[in-house]
């Protein structure tokens, strides 16, 4: 080839890549839910989500004028503000989330993810970790091991979320993780 790099460190580099790709998901998710928490008012829109605006974040440009302050203070607020139309305030509500303590854990648990996608890209590019070219032509053995990321543990991690705290949580019950094996979904 032209710049003298072989098809399986091609392979080899497009494999770590998509670790990268997963990290930068994980990082912009957390940093969503760090924002909200530290800027928003999800706490009060739990409490009232029919007649509290969800709040994006501030904004803190000193250039804006009177006009501008007028038009960006809204939902309740003190102070210029973005008001969230992503629903990203009802899916956090209806996944379990509560208060602005679980939206910074999740933002950490993301961000934990985010460090451990950058370092299993990291390992698959050194020598005794990177697959060969083998593997990569192998159609079963890389589809079995997308599926079983994909599919296999997320479903399965999902399920376990939606069992034991969504659905507990929907019925005022707080969820935490001393307590999500003693909830049952659906008490007799």
């Amino acid at each position: 080839s032209h710049d003298d790099i072989t098809e399986e460190r091609l392979y080899q580099n497009i494999f770590a890549s998509h670790f990268g790709q997963l990290a930068i998901i994980f990082l912009w998710t957390s940093g969503n839910l760090f924002h909200v928490a530290w800027q928003g008012n999800f706490e009060a829109w739990v409490q009232d989500p029919l007649h509290v605006r969800p709040i994006a974040h501030a904004i803190w440009d000193p250039h804006f004028g009177q006009p501008a302050v007028e038009a960006f203070t809204r939902g309740g607020a003190l102070g210029l503000v973005n008001i969230a139309y992503s629903s990203v305030y009802q899916w956090w509500y209806t996944i379990g989330l509560r208060t602005n303590e679980d939206l910074y854990t999740g933002a950490l648990f993301l961000l934990f993810l985010s460090a451990i996608s950058l370092i299993a890209g990291w390992l698959h590019l050194q020598p005794k970790w990177k697959p060969s070219v083998l593997w990569f032509k192998n159609a079963k053995s890389c589809l079995n091991h997308h599926l079983l990321g994909l599919f296999g543990v997320s479903s399965l991690a999902w399920t376990g979320h939606l069992v034991h705290v969504a659905i507990p949580g929907s019925s005022v019950k707080y969820i935490r993780w001393n307590n999500f094996l003693d909830v049952l979904p659906h008490p007799e």
